[in-house]
C-alpha cells in the first residue's frame, strides 16, 4: 500500500527577492501577469464596475514596453516585500487609487 503523505515545503517567505532569484524569466512573467489581473479586477470592483481604472492597469502593463523592467527593478529594490505589494504601489503611482 502506498502512503499518501503530503510533502512538506521548506519554510521560505515568498518575497519579491525570491521571485527574482528563484523563478525563471517565463515563470516570473506569468506570475506578474497574475498579479496584474488580480489588481485590475480589484480596481474594477472598487470602482463599482467602472472600467477606466482597470483599463489603466491593463494598458500600463501590456502596452508599455518598459513596465516589466520597472516592476523587476521594484522587486530588486524591495526584495523583502511581498511581490503583490510592490506591484500594487507601482500601479497606484501610474493609475491612482
Amino acid at each position: 500500500m502506498v502512503s499518501l503523505v503530503p510533502a512538506v515545503a521548506p519554510a521560505t517567505e515568498f518575497t519579491a527577492g525570491v521571485v527574482m532569484e528563484k523563478m525563471k524569466e517565463q515563470e516570473r512573467y506569468v506570475f506578474v501577469a497574475g498579479i496584474i489581473e488580480g489588481l485590475a479586477m480589484a480596481r474594477y470592483a472598487k470602482d463599482q464596475k467602472q472600467s477606466q481604472g482597470m483599463q489603466c492597469i491593463y494598458d500600463w502593463f501590456y502596452k508599455s514596453p518598459d513596465t516589466l523592467q520597472t516592476i523587476y527593478a521594484g522587486f530588486q529594490r524591495y526584495p523583502s516585500y511581498p511581490p503583490g505589494t510592490v506591484v500594487h504601489v507601482l500601479t497606484k503611482q501610474k493609475c491612482g487609487e
